[in-house]
This record gives C-alpha cells, structure tokens and sequence, in this order.
C-alpha cells in the first residue's frame, strides 16, 4: 500500500512540474535567472522536485521541453520539435548544443544527479505559438527521433572541462557519439538524409536571374 502511495505521489509530481513548465515563459523568468540556483537551504546543490523547475529554467536551451522528471538519481528531459521542422545541420548542432547545457548542468551544479536520460522527437502540436514548453497533451503524436544517456561514472565526465569541447558535434564525432550513448531512430535517418537531399538540391540549382 505504501508502495503504490509513493508512486501516486511521485506521478502527481511529475505532472505538477510538467504544468509549471508550460506556464513559465522564458521571457517572464529571465531577470531572474541569472539569479536562480538549486543550492538547498543547507547551502548543498542537490536537485529535487522542488527545485526542478529553477533547475530547468537555468539551463541554457534552445528547443522546446516536452516533460521533465526527477527519480533520484536520475534526470530524464523530452524535448519536441515540430514535425514539419527539417533536420539540417544548424537544427542538428541546436539539439547537441541542448544536450550539453543539460550534461554541464547535471553534473557540474548538481552533486546528486548520477544519470541523465535525455529524448528528443517530433510533434505536430509544437508550434511557435507553444513557447519554450511545448504541450504535454501531444503525447500520442509524439514520434521518437533521437536520444542519449549520459552518467555521472562516465570517465570523461571527471575529465577537464576544456576537454569537453566538441559535444555540438557529436552526431558526427565518434567519440562523442559512444560518449554521450547517443541513438537515431530510422525516422531520424529518413529525416536527416531529406535535409541533405534538399541542400544538394539547393547547391546544384543555378540562381535565377
């Protein structure tokens, strides 16, 4: 009984910081980010509940957030693109560049976060008019496209931070690519080869004059 009390509560949770996210705009948080920290009261930086959504605030991000959810020690992040969004490479480097924000934010602010599960996939119902967080009620007409695992025991996790150069890349550096765990689905390959065909295309059309 106790079992199944903890997890109601803990999918209650989660759903509450799924709302909270969608409410907070990023341009009514932003005088106060550069003040927000997920240091407790006894001066530790350990994530929680409580303070998930400063902590995702925060992070630097680019693409829209679909859901986040802590279960100790582990930080799981979606993300949504839209559908019609093509995959070329500056959209590519963007969601890498995601990625890393989360990665520096995971396990150099946060002394308790021991893996980090990060989705990226695709919608139709991410519009721009969604914001930064876009709705979770889009959760049948989510189509999976790539994703990465990332954890604290990691070797190159206790590298230098110089050393860490290059993650933005990572879809096409192999090291970076065993690093992170990263995995495409064949939607993302389909995805991935149409936006080179289009820049092909582009390159081999004369301009008109």
């Amino acid at each position: 009984m106790r079992i199944g009390l903890s997890l109601l509560a803990a999918g209650l949770m989660t759903t509450a910081i799924t709302v909270l996210l969608i409410t907070v705009h990023p341009r009514d948080a932003s005088p106060v980010m550069r003040h927000i920290s997920i240091a407790s009261s006894e001066g530790s930086k350990r994530l929680s509940n409580g303070n998930l959504v400063d902590f995702v605030i925060a992070t630097p991000l680019e693409t829209k957030l679909k859901r986040a959810s802590w279960t100790a020690p582990t930080l799981s992040l979606d993300f949504v693109l839209a559908s019609d969004r093509s995959l070329d490479d500056p959209t590519v480097i963007q969601l890498m560049r995601d990625v890393e924000s989360v990665v520096r934010m995971s396990f150099l602010q946060a002394e308790n976060v021991s893996r980090v599960l990060i989705r990226f996939g695709e919608s139709p119902q991410a519009n721009a008019e969604a914001g930064l967080y876009a709705s979770p009620s889009s959760t049948a007409t989510y189509r999976l496209l790539m994703a990465a695992d990332v954890r604290r025991t990691d070797r190159w996790i206790t590298e230098e931070q110089s050393r860490w150069q290059g993650m933005s890349n990572a879809e096409s550096d192999g090291l970076w690519k065993s690093r992170l765990r990263l995995s495409f689905t064949p939607l993302w390959e389909m995805k991935r080869n149409a936006a080179f065909k289009a820049g092909q295309d582009h390159i081999s059309t004369p301009d008109e004059e």
